[in-house]
């Protein structure tokens, strides 16, 4: 068992224990590679645990060993430099390089990967980085960093996977038919693009995540589309849903009723809402229901 004063090593991935092994065998020298061999990485990192503590109670390792290990760590990780690009600011850049790495990370030989050499590469990224859902942008951001930082890739295999991310990413980021087409503060139009989406029976899109808000509707349906390698699909899509949206709007608007301005004697106004209460209508329904009945008549007559 560790004891009271033993700091616990817990590293998130192979590499991690790797380094730490390395560490303690390079630095110290009672440190035996023999103590720390086992059959998976739980019984590894138990053993590390163990083979440390012991060494500390024998008084060859500083009691602070564990949190000098996990500072060299640090410092051997690729330098914060190299994500500055992923600004948690960019809403759309994090929301879709969240989804994309959350879909190759678990689906390393996607099909619809177009650089087959960088596929096997997304696979060494953290899984686990991704098994919660996020609801808002600082969250995706850090869980973005969290993938590489505690995933198997090394530091080298890591910026080949940035370069080939942000090379993508300038690819999505220039094409804004679906940014500039969803109105600001339209919350119905936002709902419906969301809905007309997982309507698509047909070669659906992948959907990027569930949203439980209205903002976040509009969010998705921006990484949803993003998502999409096919432009032309993506494009025929955009195409179809604004037309739709058109639609919509049309017939509301042919649907909708408009207020109306007409005079009329007081008598006639008596005789008007006498007729209304005998049929149990509302003033503006009567009006409607004499002019439908008297166009009849003139229909009929001709």
């Amino acid at each position: 068992m560790i004891g009271d004063n033993t700091e616990f090593l817990d590293p998130s991935s192979e590499r991690e224990l790797a380094f730490y092994s390395d560490y303690l065998l390079k630095n110290i020298r009672s440190a035996s590679l023999k103590n720390l061999s086992g059959h998976s990485q739980a019984e590894r990192v138990k053993k590390l645990n163990g083979e440390l503590e012991n060494l500390i109670n024998k008084k060859r390792a500083p009691q602070n060993f564990a949190s000098q290990m996990r500072t060299a760590f640090k410092a051997s990780q690729l330098p914060s430099t190299y994500f500055r690009w992923i600004d948690k600011k960019d809403e759309r850049l994090c929301n879709w390089l969240w989804c994309y790495l959350k879909t190759t990370s678990k689906r390393p030989a996607s099909e619809s990967e177009q650089d087959q050499t960088k596929a096997p590469l997304f696979s060494l990224l953290s899984e686990k980085a991704f098994n919660t859902e996020r609801n808002n942008v600082a969250d995706r951001h850090l869980d973005i960093l969290d993938a590489f930082y505690n995933g198997e890739a090394d530091t080298q295999q890591q910026q080949e996977l940035l370069e080939a991310l942000k090379a993508k990413w300038q690819q999505i980021r220039f094409d804004e038919t679906i940014v500039s087409w969803l109105e600001e503060n339209n919350s119905v139009q936002w709902i419906w693009a969301w809905s007309y989406l997982q309507n698509i029976t047909q070669r659906p899109l992948e959907q990027a995540w569930i949203p439980t808000t209205e903002a976040e509707k509009k969010a998705a349906v921006i990484a949803t589309i993003d998502l999409s390698d096919n432009v032309d699909r993506k494009a025929l899509v955009i195409d179809k849903m604004k037309k739709a949206w058109s639609q919509k709007k049309f017939r509301e608007k042919s649907s909708g009723r408009k207020p109306y301005s007409i005079s009329m004697t007081l008598n006639t106004k008596q005789k008007l809402n006498a007729l209304a209460e005998e049929k149990n209508m509302k003033i503006n329904e009567m009006v409607e229901h004499l002019v439908r009945n008297e166009y009849k008549k003139r229909d009929s007559n001709q």
